[in-house]
């Protein structure tokens, strides 16, 4: 074997050309001692490699010289060596041999290989090594052929001169691939990387120049055999990659073939190499003007070449590239990046090109090619429909088309149900509804799609970089902007939090203070002995009763430590011989189960069993729910035991007017009043004649907007301003004198009793709306109020909490309860799980109800009027309704006072209330009581009166209808409370509602948290047995090692991707996996 390495290593070194004596002298390394003996042989070098004899001698080589080999050559062109009769020292040959693996760039396992061989091979293959250096010739050089090329940069070789070039540049490729790693380096140094890519640049410009194109391809093929040359051209700022892609399009298919192969062997080199490739494709895609950066090689797979044996390599190098694409760089870590890509293929129309070459082909590489595709998409869909959530596709028979925009919507909704992020995708498809589909808006469309595979792939590729993978302007840094949207998340947190802490920290300022409250209390109705009896029972307390609130003495805070460490002090105890009976009565009231363990308590506040009587509480059999629940669990679950555990400002844009000012014209108003009016006046469009007019008839055609209705009453005139106005008016004999807001107040002055009429005008514009708004919100409550007390599902859960509650209370103070008032509903998710922090009682009492009571689970969907009752606040109602009134009450004034001006001898009753004097108006709008209208005249432009009696006609019935519903709503508001043992003095409907909203709220939440759990833990589940149906990929160390094998040789990695051999393991293993192909179907089973 060694023989072969040998022989291999010197082929590769051996190039025919002409030396002399003088050029092989000037490669000979002068550290050499040429003091020793030596003696010519006159044996050529071919024949040394089958007879090597080697004399020995006890000269020693001096230590401060570095051993190599001396060669001789005589004039005749015959090559001989100069054999020296003895080795060179061993740390010498060592380090020559290794100078001499350096140069070959062989792959570690074959430097391994001739490592291990004798003294004398080495010695012979360093002497070979010297003799194939001695022998370069001028024209050799790498300075000759980088000028060379320069000067075809200058002046490009066509026609004629084309195949000149064209053999030079061969002869360039051969001395690339067959010169040491020390050429390969000046070569780049020499920036020879740079100018083969500006000749290809220049070549692409006419497609005849297919023929020296050809040769520069060779060139690069031998450049990325190499280690150095593969680093240059990835590293290559003059986009090499680029120009090498753009080769495809010249119609030789031997260059589109060289092009499509180095192309895929780029892509398996590396991460840097793949993300290279793709960013070249899109550039050339742009430059040839194409839609898709893989269009070009559709166009490739789908047309037919000149030859037939061309046709079939071109498709075969095509599909291996499109895989390779997809089997490495960050393809081959991410899911959703491998899934976007081949989308993005696929939207082209790869998958309906290969649907036809199938039909057609007989090449069986095409087809294994063709087969890797397809089974890759169906393993990746697979593998992405199980990481859907459970809850999308509960069917095993269940399918899904992924080009199938109305399942995949539905997916989506699902998916996002009951999620924060449902509102943002109803938003985004309300905007896509009003986005037109027409050709114009296409490039719309592209951008956005462009900006969601952006968004997305940032967000789901750790350390993406989009424009390592992209070519386009067009570039979104999503972590800035998530970094402000998350900050602008986190201070709404901390704010939320900041809250719970604020009232956190007063129920606590308020415990401090009950418990200074009742030891005052003890020390003032207590002995000393009964002291020191309690102290010592203080480990088993009883439970206490509430005592009235004393001052707080001087010695509170020196003995607040003791109540820290003991139960809560009991009330003045009777004496000692009646002490135990009176406690044991009281323990025995209630039937909970003892527990073993100290448990947390739950912080209710207690009703009082003379109050139960009546109430919700009365009935509920919480002393049975014991027998269903497990008890041992809730004793682990909720011990009071430790556990170790890890644990712009808003700038205002000021309006800047000014007034216009003339000087025939006189304002008497004060220059800002006046100028706001102007303000006022421009925004109601009316002349003053139009305006005095529709007030006059009480703006029967809603001429004057409701809105300007109150603005207009922020501009009534003064008395003072009216005087001024008339003395102005009187004086120069006409009101055309005055300025524009001061004209506008002048004739709204001459309009009889003008505020109060605009008034009325405000009050029947917004009557209706008041009672509108109104009488829904006392509806809410009173249905609220009776869903409460009729609910069953309540009762259960309000069982299953007060059992819960005092199992974990027993022995305290607040145990042995009949009952509890609703603001203690919220300290129920204050006690967490003692093993896990994530956890409340509110969960445990969810995955209770879930085993004990299902139904109960869909509560927050019965009472969901709950929500709406808890937003009404029964002082406002209160407030509106006596507004109202108020304001009918002020109609009715000015009724009778515009009566009376009428009518001078007849008027209204003072002393008749607001209510009565609706009673004097029929159901047709006419006063039948308290006056006569036969004298109104209906035909004058002072419609007061006709308008007001038709308004109270109206309004009767519903201020009356109103009056009796808030009856009801109190009614059953106060009974409601009272059912429930609230105090209708200490409590509001809205807290009380409020209180119970925020309950099934968090019970809600609570229930979706343990259902993602649940649902979470499925999918795992389900995701494993998925992948345990499929043999196991290639792991990414065995991947990694082959392709650390193959860069060491270039072209077997070429020669592996146009066979496919490359792709063999993967491809037997997807068939194994699939052994009912599903190749002509779209759907994929989400089992």
């Amino acid at each position: 074997m060694i023989e072969e390495l040998m022989e291999k290593a010197y082929s590769c070194f051996t190039k025919p050309s002409s030396t002399t004596t003088q050029q092989v002298n000037n490669n000979i390394n002068n550290n050499y001692d040429r003091n020793n003996d030596k003696v010519l042989s006159s044996n050529v070098l071919p024949r040394l490699l089958h007879s090597f004899q080697l004399g020995y001698t006890t000269n020693e080589m001096r230590d401060d010289k570095k051993m190599t080999t001396s060669s001789l050559y005589s004039n005749n062109n015959t090559s001989e060596i100069l054999i020296p009769t003895s080795l060179p020292p061993d740390g010498d040959l060592d380090e020559a041999f290794e100078n001499l693996l350096k140069e070959i760039d062989l792959s570690e396992e074959k430097n391994e290989c001739l490592r291990r061989q004798s003294k004398e091979k080495k010695w012979l293959m360093i002497v070979e090594q010297t003799i194939r250096q001695g022998k370069s010739s001028k024209n050799d050089s790498c300075e000759y052929y980088v000028d060379l090329l320069s000067r075809y940069i200058l002046v490009f070789p066509d026609n004629n001169d084309s195949m000149i070039a064209s053999q030079q540049l061969e002869e360039l490729a051969i001395c690339l691939r067959t010169e040491s790693i020390r050429y390969i380096e000046n070569f780049v140094s020499l920036n020879g990387i740079t100018k083969l890519t500006k000749l290809v640049e220049l070549s692409l410009k006419k497609s005849s120049r297919y023929t020296t194109v050809l040769p520069l391809l060779q060139c690069f093929r031998a450049l990325l055999n190499s280690t150095i040359g593969r680093e240059a051209i990835l590293e290559n700022e003059s986009n090499t990659l680029l120009f090498i892609a753009g080769a495809i399009t010249f119609p030789n298919a031997r260059c589109k073939l060289l092009s499509l192969s180095l192309l895929s062997g780029v892509c398996l080199l590396s991460e840097e190499g793949h993300s290279g490739v793709l960013k070249a494709l899109s550039k050339v895609s742009t430059i040839f003007g194409e839609r898709s950066r893989f269009q070009r090689l559709l166009d490739e797979l789908n047309k037919e070449q000149e030859e037939k044996r061309d046709t079939d390599k071109v498709r075969i190098a095509v599909m291996g590239l499109l895989n390779a694409l997809l089997k490495s760089g960050v393809s081959e870590r991410s899911l959703q990046f491998r899934l976007q890509l081949r989308y993005e293929m696929l939207m082209v129309g790869l998958q309906e090109v290969i649907d036809k070459l199938k039909n057609t082909s007989n090449n069986q590489s095409l087809e294994d090619h063709f087969e890797l595709f397809e089974m890759m998409r169906e393993e990746d869909e697979i593998e992405f429909g199980s990481s859907l959530s459970t809850t999308t596709m509960s069917s095993s028979d269940s399918t899904f088309d992924y080009e199938s925009p109305s399942m995949m919507v539905d997916i989506i909704l699902q998916r996002l149900d009951n999620s924060v992020a449902l509102p943002y995708f109803i938003n985004i498809l309300q905007h896509l509804l009003m986005l037109p589909g027409d050709m114009k808006n296409i490039p719309i469309w592209k951008l956005l799609s462009l900006i969601i595979q952006q968004l997305m792939l940032q967000a789901n590729v750790e350390d993406f970089d989009y424009s390592n993978y992209m070519d386009n302007n067009f570039k979104i840094n999503i972590d800035e902007i998530m970094k402000e949207m998350n900050g602008q998340i986190e201070y709404d947190q901390l704010e939320k939090k900041y809250k719970e802490l604020e009232k956190q920290l007063g129920a606590e300022r308020q415990k401090i203070i009950d418990l200074e409250n009742r030891l005052v209390d003890f020390q003032e109705e207590s002995s000393l002995d009964c002291f020191s009896r309690i102290s010592e029972t203080s480990s088993n307390p009883s439970d206490p009763c509430h005592s009235p609130t004393p001052t707080i003495s001087s010695n509170t805070s020196s003995s607040l430590s003791f109540v820290k460490r003991t139960a809560p002090i009991p009330p003045p105890l009777p004496p000692p011989s009646s002490f135990g009976n009176i406690r044991s009565k009281e323990v025995n009231t209630k039937k909970v189960p003892k527990c073993d363990t100290p448990l947390k308590s739950i912080n209710w506040s207690v009703i009082s069993k003379d109050k139960i009587n009546g109430t919700i509480w009365e009935n509920l059999d919480d002393e049975k729910m014991y027998n269903q629940m497990n008890l041992v669990n809730l004793s682990s679950f909720f011990s009071s035991q430790k556990f170790d555990e890890t644990n712009m400002e808003d700038s205002r844009m000021n309006t800047i007017t000014r007034r216009l000012k003339n000087d025939n014209l006189i304002s008497v108003i004060e220059s800002r009043r006046a100028q706001n009016c102007t303000i006022m006046m421009s925004k109601l469009k009316m002349t003053n004649k139009e305006i005095k007019t529709a007030v006059l008839n009480m703006n029967e055609k809603n001429k004057i907007p409701k809105d300007m209705i109150e603005q207009m009453l922020k501009y009534v005139p003064t008395v003072d301003e009216i005087g001024l106005l008339n003395e102005t008016v009187e004086k120069y004999k006409t009101p055309a004198i005055l300025a524009s807001a001061d004209r506008f107040l002048y004739e709204v002055s001459t309009i009889p009793r003008y505020e109060e009429r605009l008034k009325c005008i405000n009050i029947i514009r917004t009557f209706s709306e008041k009672v509108e708004e109104l009488s829904p919100s006392m509806k809410v409550v009173l249905q609220a109020s009776n869903l409460l007390t009729t609910n069953k599902k309540l009762k259960i859960l309000l069982s299953i909490i007060l059992s819960i509650g005092n199992y974990m209370n027993q022995g305290k103070h607040n145990g042995n309860a009949y009952g509890f008032h609703t603001r203690s509903l919220s300290s129920i998710s204050e006690v967490k799980y003692s093993t896990r922090q994530d956890r409340n009682l509110l969960h445990y009492i969810v995955g209770i109800i879930e085993e004990v009571s299902p139904s109960v689970i869909s509560i927050n969907k019965d009472l969901n009027i709950i929500y709406e009752a808890s937003r009404v606040n029964e002082t406002e109602v209160q407030n509106e309704l006596k507004s109202l009134e108020n304001s009918l009450m002020f109609v009715i004034n000015e009724l009778r006072i515009q009566k009376q001006m009428v009518e001078e001898n007849k008027g209204f009753n003072n002393n008749v209330s607001a209510l009565d004097i609706i009673e004097e108006i029929d159901e047709n709008g006419v006063i039948t009581k308290g006056g006569d209208m036969s004298n109104v005249n209906k035909n004058d432009k002072d419609k007061f009166i006709l308008c007001i009696t038709s308004f109270l006609s109206t309004s009767k019935s519903l201020l009356r209808d109103l009056q009796k519903t808030h009856v009801k709503f109190q009614e059953s508001l106060s009974s409601c409370l009272k059912y429930f043992g609230e105090d209708t003095k200490m409590i509001t409907g809205e807290n009380f509602f409020t209180n119970i909203s925020k309950f099934l709220h968090n019970f809600e939440e609570c229930k979706n948290t343990i259902n993602m759990e649940r649902e979470e833990n499925e999918r795992i589940k389900k995701s494993t047995l998925i992948k345990k149906s499929f043999p196991k990929k290639i792991g990414k160390q065995n991947k990694n090692h082959f392709r650390r094998s193959q860069e060491r040789d270039f072209e077997k990695l070429l020669n592996a991707i146009q066979s496919g051999e490359i792709f063999h393991e993967e491809l037997n293993r997807l068939r194994t996996s699939f052994r009912e192909s599903k190749r002509s179907r779209r759907l994929i089973s989400i089992s």
